[in-house]
């Protein structure tokens, strides 16, 4: 059994769709298979763009409604005969008049749920699917289209849904229908409740992810536009590079802090299955791309990557009230939980004294405004400083296995940064040792990225003076 992903730009048009065609064909056409798309490139982005305007009056939503119809009709004609192209253009215009129904009632109704989002959201993957299984079909590969919502049960978090792995995974392994290859959307499900969700953003990964935890595949490929994952972004460093292989964990990592090439989520179902995963190139399917399991090959390299976060904030909460005093930490964690703020980075002051978060720039001033009102007695008091906020800022993250119980790495960062004049707001490293990540200021972050990825991975010591130079 083998369950393969393909990301937006390995569906964006019908050349593309011909490319992924032909890395099925050249599959073992016996072994069972799952192919999970996404919504072709862009047409996610287009879609909540059509919702907005619509729940705006702005009529223009019916212009991007065009746009996708012309995007999706495109690919059809170009990929299927015109005598067989009847049955799937009558189905994508039937999704169409769908769309045009609901954003119809957001527009007069003045009203938009995160129910309504989602269905919304949700049509891309429905269109792609639709589109790549037809166009299977007349390439002599026989499939059965699946509805991913049939199969994947959530709870009632509409945008952001969390899957009920249980009941998942018992429908995929018996209501599954009899067959070789199967088409499947990727990043919809379906609550209890029978409402249509969406995994987030990304989330196609992790459809494909349940679907071979749940079946007990052999391997996962990630199919994309790049190399595998890299051991820093390239637009960021053009001296970054494809890593061969990573651990489950260190994937996990690096994924978390910004490797766009995969979605956090994804590697948890593949632990628990003990099922490894490749990362592969659509339009370089010759590269043997990044390959991650539980025990990759032994490497010289203590640091696997270098990833960082843009747009973050850094919130610190300070004073001398917070000392000796339980429960201070958990009010705050509280407190930003209630308004549904995801905390990237935590490190405290041995006193006590203070506590920095990091989280995502544009949470920043509700952040301020929750724990204001938390700690609002003991600023009175005096016992504890206003809330500080700072922005804009960076997390730059060191990740590898090899520095478990390496001295001398951190070190070696922190006299690099500090060497060329860059300040290090706060550090953190966590408990494994696996990861020690930095907080700087934004404008820094792209040459901290440059010094740590060249003092890391530059094969010459010598080389690496030079460039540090």
């Amino acid at each position: 059994m083998l369950v393969l992903k393909f990301g937006g730009t390995s569906v964006a048009n019908a050349d593309a769709i011909r490319q992924l065609i032909s890395i099925i064909q050249a599959k073992d056409r016996s072994e069972k298979k799952v192919v999970v798309v996404s919504a072709m490139s862009k047409v996610t982005d287009l879609l909540i763009s059509l919702y907005q305007r619509a729940a705006a009056h702005d009529a223009s939503y019916q212009e991007i409604l065009e746009q996708l119809e012309a995007k999706h009709m495109a690919a059809i004609e170009e990929l299927i005969p015109m005598s067989h192209q009847i049955d799937i253009k009558g189905k994508i215009k039937m999704i169409f008049r769908e769309m045009e129904d609901v954003c119809k009632g957001i527009f007069l109704l003045d009203e938009l749920s995160d129910s309504t989002k989602a269905r919304m959201m949700a049509y891309g993957e429905r269109l792609s699917s639709a589109i790549v299984s037809v166009a299977f079909q007349h390439h002599g590969l026989s499939n059965t289209l699946l509805d991913s919502r049939d199969y994947l049960q959530t709870d009632s978090n509409y945008l952001n849904a969390k899957v009920n792995l249980k009941v998942t995974y018992t429908n995929i392994q018996q209501s599954l229908p009899e067959d070789l290859l199967y088409v499947a959307p990727g990043f919809i499900a379906r609550s209890a409740e029978g409402k249509t969700t969406v995994l987030g953003r990304g989330g196609s990964d992790y459809t494909a992810s349940l679907y071979a935890a749940a079946l007990q595949a052999d391997l996962l490929e990630i199919w994309s536009d790049v190399d595998g994952m890299y051991t820093t972004d390239p637009r960021k460093a053009s001296a970054a590079f494809s890593i061969e292989e990573l651990s489950y964990e260190e994937a996990m990592e690096l994924a978390y802090f910004g490797a766009k090439v995969l979605y956090p989520p994804t590697i948890a179902p593949l632990i628990a299955a003990k099922i490894p995963l490749v990362l592969k190139n659509t339009f370089n399917p010759g590269h043997k791309g990044t390959l991650i399991t539980a025990s990759p090959a032994p490497s010289r390299q203590n640091v696997k990557g270098i990833s960082c976060i843009d747009h973050m904030a850094v919130l610190t909460l300070s004073g001398s009230g917070m000392v000796g005093v339980p429960g201070v930490a958990m009010r705050l964690f509280k407190a930003v939980a209630q308004e549904s703020i995801n905390v990237y980075f935590i490190t405290q002051s041995s006193s006590e004294q203070s506590i920095t978060i990091g989280l995502a720039e544009t949470e920043g001033a509700k952040a301020v405004h929750a724990l204001t009102a938390e700690f609002a007695e003991d600023i009175a008091q005096e016992l504890i400083h206003p809330v500080s906020l700072e922005t804009p800022m960076s997390i730059v993250a060191m990740v590898g296995n090899g520095m478990i119980q390496q001295p001398g790495i951190a070190g070696k960062a922190f006299s690099l940064l500090g060497d060329h004049g860059i300040n290090i707001r706060a550090i953190a490293q966590g408990a494994t040792e696996r990861i020690i990540s930095v907080v700087v200021r934004s404008e820094d972050a792209h040459q901290a990225v440059n010094l740590l990825h060249d003092r890391f991975f530059l094969t010459k010591p010598a080389q690496a003076e030079a460039v540090l130079a």
